[in-house]
């Protein structure tokens, strides 16, 4: 009996661990239970996949900012070459105009009676004929110059409305990748 009475007391003991330890169990869940009331626990998941999201959102608008940029860089310096390009044109125009009305006073200056022959008017004639003769020259290469650009233009005129009509078959046929390679 002694020994059941020591057993007893042991468990008594043993009893009141297990008490105490199931009251600290109850206390820490009855505290949770109450933060939870207050401050509602959220899935560390779902934070995660929310902070993806929201990168992946200001990235969109990042990239689709930049693109915008970018079209607007290149559409300003497309202007810009048009408007050179036009510039340029306007420039050619107003060369041809003067180039007319150069041609229409040699012709006056060369067929106009001369009243007395001299030195004065043989220099004078000489210099036009060595202006003209120079000018000649570069008027021989701007010519040759335009020759190639429109020959050039009606060929590649020609080339595309094919690659219209005939679409792969004629852009992509050996024939034309023989002939329009470098080397």
């Amino acid at each position: 009996m002694n020994s059941n009475t020591g057993n007893a007391s042991n468990q008594g003991q043993g009893n009141t661990k297990i008490q105490s330890f199931l009251e600290a169990l109850r206390n820490s869940q009855a505290r949770s239970f109450e933060n939870d009331s207050q401050e509602p626990r959220t899935n560390p998941f779902v934070e995660l996949q929310q902070k993806k999201e929201a990168e992946k959102r200001r990235a969109e608008l990042f990239f689709q900012a930049r693109q915008q940029e970018w079209n607007k860089v290149f559409s300003s310096k497309e202007k810009q070459a048009e408007d050179r390009i036009e510039e340029i044109r306007v420039q050619l125009k107003n060369l041809a105009k003067q180039v007319k009305k150069l041609d229409t006073n040699l012709l006056k200056a060369v067929e106009s009676p001369i009243s007395q022959v001299g030195a004065y008017h043989e220099s004078f004639l000489a210099h036009i004929q060595k202006m003209i003769q120079i000018f000649s020259l570069k008027v021989q290469e701007a010519n040759s110059w335009l020759e190639m650009y429109n020959s050039r233009s009606t060929k590649k005129g020609t080339y595309w409305s094919m690659a219209k009509s005939k679409g792969n078959e004629y852009t992509q046929a050996n024939e034309r990748a023989v002939a329009t390679s470098v080397g």
